[in-house]
C-alpha cells in the first residue's frame, strides 16, 4: 500500500470519528451540525479519492468512479463558510440566497458530465490512463476555479472571524478563549498552502514537470492535517453566543443605530455615574465581567451601556474594562509591599485571567511590555 492510500484511509477514518463524536454529544448547536457535515463531506471526498486510486491501480474495474471526487472540492469552501458563519453570527438563520454557494459545484458537475461522465467507459479509461484529460479545456478551467474559490472562501472566513472579534469585544472583557485565534491561524495557513499547491498545478499544466500522483499526495496530506486540527479544536470550541447567553444585540445594526442616536443630558449623567462607579466599586477586578453583568449593576440595559461606551467614550467594552485593569496593575506594581509578587500574580490581582491578553493589552496601552514597566516603576510605601 503506497503512502497516498495510507493518507486517504487515515483521513477518512478521522472524519468518521470526529463527525460521530460531534453527533453523539448531548448538547449540540447549529455550528456542531455544520462541523459534522463538513467532516462527512471531507470523508466522502477522501473515500472517492481512494476508490479512484484503487480503480487506477487495478486496471479500472469501475470506470464510473473516474473523477468523481473533483466536484466535491467545490463544496469544501461553502462547508467551511457555513461552519464559520454559524459560529460567528449571533442569530444564525439559513437564507435562500445561501443556495448560491452551491452554484460552482453544480456548474463543475455539468462541465465534467459533458466532458467525461457522459463518455463511453472505454473512452473514459483511455483519457485517464494516458492523462489525455489534461489536454481538455475543462482541466485548466477546473484548476483555476479550484484556486479562486478555495482561496476566496478561506479569505471570506477570515473576514467573518475579524468581524466576529469586533462584536465580542463589545460584550466580553476577556476573549482569549473565544476569539477563534486557532481557526484564524488554520485559515491563514490554508491560504498559503493552497496558493502554493495551486501554483504547482499551474506550473505542471504548462511545463509537465511534476507527477500528478505526487500533486495529489501533497493535497490530500494537508487535508488530513486540516481535518485533525479542525476536529480537535472544533469539538472543544462550542458556540459562544449560546453557551454564554449573550443578552445584547451585537450585530452591525446596533452600531448603525448608535451612530444615529444623539447624546442627551441623560446620557451625560449616566457617563458620570459610570465613571464614578468604575473608580469606587472597581468591577473590573472580576475577570469574568461582561457587558450584561456591568449593565445590571448600573441599572441599565446592555444595549444602552454599549451605546454609551461606543458613542460617548469611543471605546468598546473590552478596551474600556481592560484600560482600568492596566491602571490597576500599575498601582499594584508600584507598591513596595508587592515587589515580591510575580508579574502575572499582579495581573491576576488587577482582573486579568489570561497572560496573552494581559501582555497584548498592556503593550498596546502603554507602549512597553509589563516587564519593562515593572523595572522602571517607582515604588511607594502606600
Amino acid at each position: 500500500m503506497n503512502i497516498l492510500n495510507i493518507i486517504l484511509i487515515i483521513g477518512f477514518y478521522q472524519t468518521l470519528i470526529f463527525s460521530g463524536i460531534i453527533l453523539v454529544r448531548k448538547q449540540k448547536n447549529v455550528p456542531d451540525y455544520f462541523l459534522a457535515g463538513l467532516f462527512l463531506l471531507y470523508g466522502l471526498t477522501l473515500l472517492l479519492g481512494y476508490l479512484e486510486i484503487y480503480n487506477r491501480n487495478h486496471d479500472y474495474p469501475f470506470p464510473f468512479l473516474i473523477n468523481t471526487s473533483t466536484p466535491l472540492i467545490f463544496l469544501h469552501g461553502p462547508a467551511i463558510w457555513f461552519y464559520i458563519k454559524s459560529l460567528t453570527t449571533q442569530e444564525f438563520r439559513f437564507k435562500s440566497k445561501y443556495l448560491l454557494h452551491f452554484l460552482p459545484f453544480i456548474l463543475i458537475s455539468i462541465l465534467l458530465f459533458l466532458n467525461i461522465y457522459s463518455l463511453p467507459a472505454a473512452e473514459k479509461v483511455m483519457l485517464e490512463r494516458t492523462e489525455a484529460f489534461r489536454d481538455q479545456i475543462s482541466f485548466p478551467v477546473i484548476i483555476a476555479l479550484v484556486a479562486v474559490f478555495t482561496q476566496g472562501y478561506f479569505i471570506w472566513g477570515l473576514l467573518l472571524i475579524r468581524n466576529y472579534r469586533k462584536k465580542i469585544k463589545n460584550y466580553f472583557s476577556e476573549i482569549s478563549s473565544i476569539d477563534l485565534t486557532w481557526l484564524r491561524i488554520l485559515l491563514i495557513t490554508s491560504v498559503f498552502f493552497y496558493a502554493g499547491t495551486s501554483l504547482l498545478y499551474i506550473i505542471d499544466y504548462v511545463f509537465r514537470v511534476f507527477s500528478y500522483h505526487g500533486l495529489q499526495t501533497i493535497g490530500y496530506s494537508y487535508q488530513a492535517v486540516f481535518i485533525l486540527v479542525l476536529g480537535y479544536r472544533g469539538y472543544r470550541q462550542g458556540n459562544v453566543f449560546s453557551s454564554h447567553k449573550v443578552s445584547a444585540d451585537l450585530e452591525p445594526a446596533q452600531s448603525k443605530a448608535a451612530e444615529e442616536h444623539s447624546i442627551t443630558d441623560k446620557d451625560k449623567i449616566f457617563v458620570q455615574e459610570l465613571l464614578a462607579f468604575m473608580e469606587k466599586q472597581r468591577p473590573y477586578l472580576n475577570s469574568d465581567l461582561t457587558l450584561a453583568s456591568l449593565a445590571e449593576r448600573l441599572g441599565a440595559t446592555p444595549d444602552y451601556l454599549s451605546f454609551i461606551l461606543n458613542s460617548k467614550l469611543n471605546r468598546n467594552f473590552f478596551d474600556f474594562i481592560n484600560h482600568y485593569r492596566v491602571e490597576e496593575f500599575k498601582r499594584i506594581c508600584r507598591k513596595e509591599k508587592n515587589q515580591n509578587l510575580t508579574i502575572m500574580g499582579m495581573a491576576w490581582d488587577a482582573g486579568f485571567n489570561s497572560k496573552p491578553t494581559f501582555n497584548r493589552v498592556f503593550k498596546k496601552t502603554t507602549g512597553v511590555t509589563p516587564g519593562e514597566y515593572v523595572k522602571s516603576a517607582d515604588r511607594v510605601t502606600n
